[in-house]
């Protein structure tokens, strides 16, 4: 007797759990049948958004340089793909090898990463830097360093490329963190 109520209760159990699952599904969305038909109920979603452009790390440099170069007298300078290629190798490079200098980890130096990409140029310059966190930051450090304020004022410069490079977990000797390139040319 005891195994035919414990049957019986399994067999409760499994309609009761059958039909609380499909009353799950039927609330989710999905599709739930009912009398051989099926019924779908709309779905209630958050409004899609689009989210904000926001500019990349190197984009928001440009834009920080050209204010700076229009606020004292020069024409703003564009992106140039070569140049941005020299420009975030050279900072991936120093982040990678745990290194900060001008000259990268092959021997290069700035006009041979230009040189490299296929740009030719009449003048070029470069500004590096590292442990700045923000684009903000770090332009208002170029700017308040005379060599790197006089490559940002040159207004013999048409041309820009910026490279940005996140180490998060720097192992190295050298932690800065956030590595930055900014190369400087006109053809």
């Amino acid at each position: 007797m005891f195994s035919k109520f414990r049957w019986l209760g399994w067999f409760i159990g499994i309609i009761v759990i059958s039909l609380f699952l499909g009353r799950l599904s039927f609330i989710s969305g999905q599709a739930a049948e009912a009398n051989g038909e099926t019924v779908y109920l709309p779905l209630v979603s958050r409004p899609e958004t689009t989210p904000t452009p926001v500019p990349s790390f190197e984009e928001r440099v440009v834009e920080l340089t050209n204010q700076e170069r229009e606020a004292n007298g020069c024409s703003p300078v564009t992106m140039e793909p070569r140049l941005q290629a020299a420009a975030e190798g050279h900072s991936a490079d120093m982040a990678l090898n745990d290194f900060f200098s001008h000259t990268g980890s092959n021997g290069s130096s700035p006009w041979d990463r230009i040189h490299a990409q296929g740009y030719s140029y009449s003048r070029a310059g470069e500004n590096i830097a590292a442990g700045y966190s923000t684009p903000e930051s770090v332009v208002t450090g170029w700017m308040n360093s005379d060599g790197h304020r006089a490559n940002i004022l040159n207004c013999s410069f048409v041309h820009i490329g910026v490279g940005y490079y996140y180490l998060q977990n720097d192992p190295g000797s050298v932690r800065y963190r956030h590595y930055w390139t900014q190369v400087f040319a006109s053809p």
